[in-house]
């Protein structure tokens, strides 16, 4: 199952790119942003409501780590939905697509140095190899 999801969303974002280079001819990044931001706040506050929110509000109260995990996870996905529209506006939607695509190199290196959590196998390396040759392509 975990696949079709990941499946799912790699065919979302690439569908959100292509719409965000687009919108971008019309409108700032920040009013975009602004919108995403908001319209997903309400939908997910929404629907945390009739699942999980109590019994998740409970767990951060009585885990002071995981509440500061959780801000500094907020912070880092503003953060990176900033700068990727930023970077879809200042080239495009594919090629800023394409570099993105470093981000499991960089989930390797956190996951090792913040959590000491190692996922590195054959497939793995020679996967992040070809991910990191096809950037350097793009780039030449």
């Amino acid at each position: 199952m975990w696949l079709s999801f990941a499946i799912i969303a790699a065919c979302l974002w690439g569908l959100n790119y292509a719409l965000t280079e687009k919108i971008l001819h019309s409108i700032s990044p920040m009013t975009l942003l602004a919108f995403e931001m908001l319209i997903g706040a309400v939908s997910f506050f929404c629907i945390s409501y009739f699942f999980n929110l109590k019994k998740d509000v409970e767990t951060l109260s009585s885990h002071p780590n995981l509440f500061i995990f959780v801000i500094i996870e907020i912070v880092v996905v503003l953060l990176a939905n900033f700068f990727i529209v930023h970077s879809i506006q200042a080239k495009n939607a594919t090629t800023a697509g394409i570099v993105e695509l470093l981000y499991p190199l960089f989930t390797i290196l956190f996951t090792w140095l913040i959590f000491r959590d190692n996922h590195l196998s054959l497939s793995v390396i020679i996967g992040g190899g070809l991910i990191l040759s096809g950037v350097l392509v793009l780039q030449r």
